[in-house]
């Protein structure tokens, strides 16, 4: 099949851009040449979690790494969140995952995505959602991180990504210049079902980029169960 006149002519931008303005390694800033995201010296010191399930019930109650005596779980009575987390944060991904939400490299969203994706399998018929941004911090920033994360991923698991059903009505302080034992009160109340119908009786897989003590993903995910989920699944690229 030939290819659209389209992507011929992307491609062909893309190359002169190359030419132009070689791309840096957003973990170093070296000139790179293949892979075209990151170098691979960069890419081998990302610090992989053996075991990628997490309770984040735990993480949220400040144990981060609970006691997995069950599975995928923790083995603890009412414990319904449990989910995955791919890698440690620390240097060079700290200063990708910068990058990527500060720097306005939203081109990175796609092959963080699709990593993400490479290292975790999720329930069969299950649909992806975004952690959602509030208007005034998607108006900043341009664009929300957590969708292109999860669009790239969902590509790559062939599930529906749904963006839309849940929302953040509320605007919150950042949750990284907040104490631990601040952040759930921070994001209480903050995110709100929009379309409760498509909500019920489905599992969500739940992406975003950087957990540390999960409140975050535990108010949107219990938004999401209120509404009438069947289960709710986080996902994240990496765990502080």
């Amino acid at each position: 099949m030939a290819p659209r006149p389209g992507a011929v002519a992307r491609a062909s931008w893309i190359a002169l851009l190359d030419t132009l303005l070689p791309p840096l390694c957003p973990g170093c800033g070296v000139q790179l040449g293949s892979p075209r995201w990151i170098c691979s010296a960069c890419r081998r010191r990302f610090e992989a979690r053996r075991d990628t399930r997490v309770c984040f019930a735990c993480r949220i109650r400040g144990r981060p790494e609970g006691n997995r005596r069950a599975g995928m779980g923790c083995g603890e009575p009412g414990h319904r969140l449990h989910g995955h987390g791919v890698f440690w944060m620390g240097d060079p991904l700290d200063t990708v995952i910068h990058a990527f939400k500060y720097r306005g490299q939203r081109a990175l969203g796609r092959p963080l995505g699709r990593l993400l994706a490479h290292q975790v399998a999720i329930p069969a018929g299950a649909l992806i959602a975004p952690l959602p941004l509030h208007r005034t911090r998607l108006r900043e920033r341009g664009y929300n991180q957590a969708a292109l994360l999860a669009r790239a991923a969902a590509e790559r698991w062939g599930a529906p990504c749904v963006d839309g059903v849940l929302a953040r009505t509320r605007a919150t302080r950042p949750q990284a210049g907040i104490e631990a034992g601040g952040r759930k009160d921070n994001i209480r109340g903050a995110f709100t079902i929009l379309q409760r119908r498509a909500a019920a009786g489905r599992c969500w897989v739940l992406v975003d980029d950087v957990a540390t003590t999960g409140s975050t993903l535990g108010e949107a995910a219990a938004a999401l169960l209120e509404a009438g989920a069947e289960r709710v699944v986080p996902v994240v690229l990496a765990l502080a």
